[in-house]
């Protein structure tokens, strides 16, 4: 990195919104404490964060006991209905974590060491003594002497610690060890044990643990960018521990503001809060909150780098103030994305094949909301899967946990912002992960987490996108179209190889008479959707589904006149036995086709509008009345005897075969069964097979 920028911390961070991860996490090391009490043969729990860097997870657990200070009774006594003598045992168990000492182990100074180089479990046992020396301030235990003193003994391991660091045999001693992944490439220095004929150095070590475990008011918790899923299971198995996943989700917006105004910068005259240094009358803290979760996705990390690279402008500028343009122009500077992202450079520059394929289908799971259970897999090959779960921390990209209303946990995948412009340098010449990623980009961060799943609708949009840009006279969509409709024949087709899909969030923070912002479209907004949003050569999912717009909108130049055209599209997926009925599509009708007509085309004469209603079934009504063909209706006719098409205005309903031949047969009957009963499907109802035929059918355009 360049030398402009060296200080890394500007500013005391308080961790906020980790509420969730200490009550899990309190809740297991209860857990431990009562089998430990109940029966000498239990299985020990473990709370276990298998995160990537900027997930939040050293900070977590350094700052750990203070959080469960700060909960209070909180963080284990929550509103389930326990007995009186329940709440006193966990009240008891509070007041003794209250008391506890927490002793911080770095795994990257994991080494071999005398007199048992080759023992993984020495190597463990005298880090762990040499960080409690260091910690207290002691001279260093020799080698020699420690070895002597513990002799391999867990009991006396426990007890040499509470000698160094003053504890009484009741008082709760909890080790945290962080970098768990070390021991990928630290295991090859030590003997170990084989389990199904290979090598796994953290079977080995979650062993030594399992002993650890049977002393009395000790507990553990583990932390590390690792293939967290595949080692819990083996764990479990073979170790005889058993894992539970911390999440430690991203932040969103209202946890960015409570950082922003709790923490100060020891950088500043009188340690300010950052709030106060960073903005001012003309831009807000929620401003600058909305900005920060837009560039960063609300991983902590990445968000704290963005706020001390802020905090370093403002010293070195003492005049600057911060606006949203301001704000981009420093963001976008190759200096501070460099500094944000440097852990994750190596990873992200050197993309093997087989990592650029699943780019691709996590960039759709990302792009199209689709969630994903825990112990999902993917196929590599005919010998090698991977859990999804593992793949997204392999692949340098971010989960967050989604608990639906019936209890159920899932994941979705996020790809934060700042992340992107490097990924593209790696897939420069992958035109379809380009399209991906740049529609990624382009759309607002609550998208991701506002939004139900919307594949249809994304798959249709990308699909139009790639036709358009590079096989426009080929397309047999755009022959049907160009059969059924004078004016869409008489459009240019071709788009640039710059432009993108975008997800639009709809009319911008649009003040309406009684002064309340709102972010949907109006009923009366089509004027400034169509001359102000609407950009030539782009393709428009709105940020929200709503009952004033089709789900996907575009604007066509003529090819040899003056004339355009408004296209909207209508995915209507119908995923049960029942289809589209015509009172349905003279409703679409009546909510594009009649205001657009009235409130633009009547001002803009050369201007038409092409309504497209693409359905995965019909009613049988309809389907009859069609001659179970596409169908275009234009100036003059009426549809269902209800609905009169305006002057300059077409509507065509596709036909179930052409819309089958589009999307694709093995797709579309995937996606009925995964929204039959659900319009927020996850992975395992769409199937990853599917998501991966997707990214198939689409390469097929370029």
């Amino acid at each position: 990195m360049s030398s402009v920028f060296q200080r890394q911390d500007m500013y005391d961070t308080v961790v906020v919104d980790r509420e969730q991860d200490v009550v899990l996490t309190t809740g297991q090391l209860y857990v431990l404490q009562v089998r430990r009490e109940v029966d000498r043969s239990f299985k020990p729990v473990i709370p276990f964060a298998p995160h990537l860097f900027g997930s939040g997870r050293t900070r977590f657990v350094k700052s750990y006991l203070e959080l469960v200070k700060s909960m209070g009774e909180r963080a284990l006594i929550g509103p389930e209905n326990i007995s009186d003598c329940e709440k006193d045992r966990r009240r008891s168990f509070l007041d003794k974590l209250h008391e506890a000492v927490l002793l911080y182990v770095d795994l990257t100074e994991l080494k071999p060491t005398d007199p048992k180089e080759k023992s993984l479990k020495w190597a463990v046992y005298y880090l762990i003594i040499k960080t409690a020396c260091l910690q207290v301030g002691i001279p260093m235990m020799r080698k020699t002497q420690a070895y002597e003193t513990v002799e391999m003994e867990a009991l006396n391991l426990v007890t040499l610690l509470r000698d160094i660091l003053n504890l009484r045999t009741d008082q709760f001693l909890l080790v945290a060890f962080d970098e768990i992944g070390m021991l990928d490439s630290r295991g090859q220095y030590f003997d170990l044990e084989v389990n199904d004929g290979r090598v796994r150095s953290y079977n080995d070590f979650f062993r030594i643990l399992w002993e650890l475990c049977l002393e009395d008011n000790v507990f553990f918790i583990v932390v590390g960018k690792s293939e967290g899923l595949n080692i819990r299971n083996y764990a479990i198995s073979v170790s005889r521990v058993e894992l539970t996943f911390i999440p430690l989700s991203p932040l969103e917006k209202h946890s960015i503001i409570e950082h922003l105004e709790k923490s100060s910068s020891f950088m500043f005259t009188g340690s300010p809060k950052v709030s106060q240094i960073l903005c001012h009358q003309h831009f807000s803290t929620n401003e600058l909150a909305e900005l920060l979760l837009e560039l960063t996705g609300g991983v902590p990390g990445l968000l704290v780098k963005a706020i001390n690279y802020l905090l370093h402008c403002k010293l070195s500028q003492d005049h600057l103030l911060l606006s949203k343009e301001s704000f981009w122009m420093i963001m976008n500077d190759s200096i501070a994305t460099n500094y944000c992202v440097d852990p994750l450079l190596p990873r992200l520059s050197s993309l093997s094949e087989t990592r650029h394929r699943l780019l691709k289908m996590l960039t759709l799971l990302a792009l199209y909301r689709i969630r994903f259970e825990l112990d999902e897999l993917v196929h590599l090959s005919s010998t090698f899967d991977v859990f999804l779960f593992d793949l997204v921390t392999d692949m340098c990209f971010y989960r967050r946990l989604i608990v639906d209303e019936n209890h159920q946990e899932r994941y979705e995948v996020l790809i934060p912002k700042l992340l992107i412009g490097y990924i593209e340098q790696s897939v420069k010449n992958d035109r379809l992960e380009w399209l991906l990623l740049q529609t990624l980009k382009s759309q607002p961060v609550e998208f991701f987490y506002e939004s139900k799943c919307r594949v249809f609708e994304g798959l249709v949009a990308t699909m139009f996108y790639l036709h358009f840009c590079y096989h426009p006279t080929d397309s047999l969509m755009f022959s049907i179209l160009g059969q059924l409709s004078p004016v869409w024949k008489e459009m240019n087709l071709k788009f640039s190889f710059e432009s993108t899909a975008y997800y639009m969030k709809s009319i911008h923070y649009i003040r309406s008479t009684s002064e309340v912002e709102r972010t949907t479209f109006g009923i009366n907004d089509w004027k400034e959707i169509v001359e102000e949003m609407l950009e030539f050569e782009k393709i428009y999912i709105p940020f929200e589904p709503t009952s004033h717009s089709p789900d996907i909108l575009f604007k066509l130049h003529g090819r040899t006149s003056e004339q355009n055209l408004i296209v909207g599209i209508a995915c209507k997926g119908r995923w049960s036995l029942n289809g589209i009925r015509w009172n349905e599509i003279v409703d679409e009708a009546c909510k594009f086709l009649q205001p657009v007509h009235d409130q633009v085309v009547t001002v803009h004469p050369t201007l038409h509008c092409l309504l497209i209603i693409m359905s995965t079934k019909l009613s049988t009504s309809v389907a009859t009345d069609l001659n179970h063909s596409s169908h275009c209706y234009s100036f003059g006719d009426r549809v269902a005897g209800a609905f009169r098409i305006p002057l300059n205005c077409e509507l065509i309903i596709l036909s179930e075969s052409d819309v089958e031949n589009f999307i694709g047969k093995d797709i579309l009957s995937s996606l009925r069964s995964a929204f039959k009963s659900t319009d927020n499907p996850h992975s395992r109802s769409i199937g990853i097979s599917t998501v991966q035929e997707m990214v198939l059918s689409l390469s097929k355009y370029i």
